[in-house]
């Protein structure tokens, strides 16, 4: 009887776990981090006292994704608009980093692109 009783609470915790697991979407990942290196690329440029004129073309693109990630994680990036979008400063961009990766360590469990994609598309 003991037997039994073992192997039931092992069968059900093994169940128990496995409904638990999260899936991770690489493609939604790989996605997710390519705009996250974007912005910081973007934002490293203005750590420095020169004046920095940046192409239509680029400014373009981080307002592009600033505004998809904006809508997706609902967090406000910390950047100003003189011009074109900047960050003022260095820690401004980082905590942005910070808490667009905390974003997705609590999001990326089932979250694809499509998915993602259609949050976006519905906050529009």
């Amino acid at each position: 009887m003991k037997k039994v009783i073992i192997i039931s609470i092992v069968c059900c915790t093994f169940m128990l776990s496995c409904s638990n697991s999260c899936v991770i979407d690489s493609e939604f990942k790989l996605f997710y981090f390519n705009m996250l290196d974007t912005i910081s690329s973007y934002g490293k440029q203005f750590n420095t006292d020169k004046s920095i004129i940046l192409s239509e073309e680029r400014c373009g693109r981080f307002s592009d994704i600033s505004d998809y990630m904006k809508l997706l994680t609902n967090h406000e990036l910390r950047y100003t608009i003189i011009e074109q979008p900047i960050y003022q400063k260095l820690s401004d961009l980082e905590s942005d980093i910070f808490d667009l990766k905390n974003w997705y360590e609590e999001n990326k469990c089932g979250m694809t692109k499509a998915k993602a994609d259609s949050i976006v598309k519905s906050k529009k």
